[in-house]
């Protein structure tokens, strides 16, 4: 009974400071936040960067908790190893940028949870500038667009088709990712993701997909829809 009134009191830590906690994990929210707007405008994943970059918050937030909880204490320390340990990331990470940009939002989680506000600080700042310093050139140099494309042709024609679209939109994307290929009666459906440098972009790789046939149907919609 003793043991269980002890969990129930509100009897904080003598080194726990309320103060310090909101501060730091404020901080630790608005770093968070100046890092989405960093990896949504720096960023070269083609993925959706503007729906990953919430993501970042939500691991950095997370991880301050976790820190903030288990540092004083060695039995919740090993606790939390063990319960890490049978976790499993089903997802997998598709680009190393993807994953260098968590790991500096773990790394602010734990600094500013073991109330370690100066180092976190210089380091965020520090890494920061680098990023800038080597995106600079690509800033709004490039965006990423959904590709649809309909085209009536015959069986036997498909596989010569495919290849020529593919080839088309290779040779002026950044990068692509096949997202869709549907063989129907008659027709192909095809969803491309692709990182383009410009708004001319859009119009070459149209000219070009219209020479194929005039019954191609093609549609470009934005990757933050």
């Amino acid at each position: 009974m003793n043991d269980i009134a002890n969990q129930l009191n509100f009897n904080f830590d003598e080194n726990f400071s309320i103060i310090n906690y909101i501060i730091n994990i404020i901080i630790c929210g608005l770093l968070l936040f100046f890092l989405k707007i960093i990896y949504v405008r720096f960023g070269k994943a083609i993925s959706n960067r503007e729906q990953l970059s919430k993501v970042l918050i939500i691991v950095g937030v997370t991880t301050f908790i976790i820190i903030s909880i288990v540092k004083s204490s060695l039995a919740l320390s090993l606790g939390l190893v063990g319960a890490l340990s049978i976790v499993r990331f089903r997802t997998a990470i598709k680009e190393p940028e993807e994953l260098g940009y968590f790991f500096i939002a773990i790394s602010i989680g734990l600094g500013l949870g073991a109330n370690q506000l100066l180092p976190t600080l210089i380091g965020f700042v520090i890494l920061i500038t680098i990023i800038i310093l080597l995106n600079k050139n690509k800033l709004n140099s490039a965006f990423s667009q959904n590709l649809l494309i309909r085209l009536q042709c015959k069986d036997e024609e498909k596989s010569a088709i495919t290849e020529e679209i593919s080839s088309i939109i290779k040779n002026h994307a950044n990068q692509v990712e096949v997202k869709r290929i549907k063989y129907a009666n008659e027709e192909i459906n095809f969803n491309f993701l692709v990182n383009i440098s410009s708004i001319n972009t859009i119009q070459n790789i149209n000219d070009e997909l219209t020479k194929i046939s005039n019954s191609i149907d093609i549609t470009f919609v934005s990757n933050e829809i």
